[in-house]
């Protein structure tokens, strides 16, 4: 059994790569962000993405900077099934680290793409308060998430740095899933050495 782990800006395709693991490669998968969802839920908290970023800092600071990555171990361990896993949203340094710390081997991918096409696949998609966000306010909330300096923030640009791998995805979902398998591959082969 394995981890993928998934960094990337909003809309740069994780949820793309997420389904081509799912879907093609018989992955499990799970989220960070699927750990805070639930805690909306118990606090009947609209899940929308800055009551995303809000609960996700309050449990780093409450629990732990690394209690979601934690949380995330821990449910697979519980699994009777065992297959590898790819795991999303991660997005504080420490959660990373749980993972690259682990027993389990881990690659780690970034998902980069240009500001514009994500811009448009925010709009596109019509998630939330994206619905008729700005391209400056999209810029901004990105902005924030990359550059926190606060210790249970969300800190993107540290997290980057740990990630094996970069991904650009600016040509289309087909060309995306050849440079996921590439990735993959690679990886797979140093596990056999």
């Amino acid at each position: 059994m394995f981890f993928v782990g998934l960094c990337g800006l909003n809309c740069s395709g994780k949820t793309t790569v997420v389904d081509h693991f799912k879907d093609n490669k018989g992955f499990g998968s799970l989220s960070l962000s699927d750990m805070i969802r639930e805690e909306l839920g118990s606090r009947n908290e609209e899940i929308s993405r800055n009551n995303l970023r809000r609960v996700g800092n309050e449990l780093r600071e409450n629990f732990g900077s690394a209690i979601l990555a934690e949380r995330v171990i821990e449910y697979v361990e519980k699994q009777t099934e065992k297959k590898n896993w790819v795991i999303d949203s991660i997005r504080h340094p420490s959660e990373a680290q749980v993972f690259i710390d682990s027993k389990y081997p881990f690659l780690f991918i970034k998902v980069d793409c240009p500001i514009e096409q994500r811009y448009k696949r925010a709009l596109a998609r019509k998630r939330g308060e994206e619905v008729s966000i700005s391209f400056e306010e999209f810029k901004e909330k990105e902005d924030r998430e990359l550059h926190s300096e606060k210790e249970f923030a969300q800190q993107l640009l540290k997290t980057f740095e740990k990630s094996n791998v970069t991904i650009v995805n600016e040509a289309g979902v087909e060309e995306l899933q050849k440079k996921i398998d590439l990735a993959i591959e690679e990886f797979t082969k140093k596990l056999e050495n």
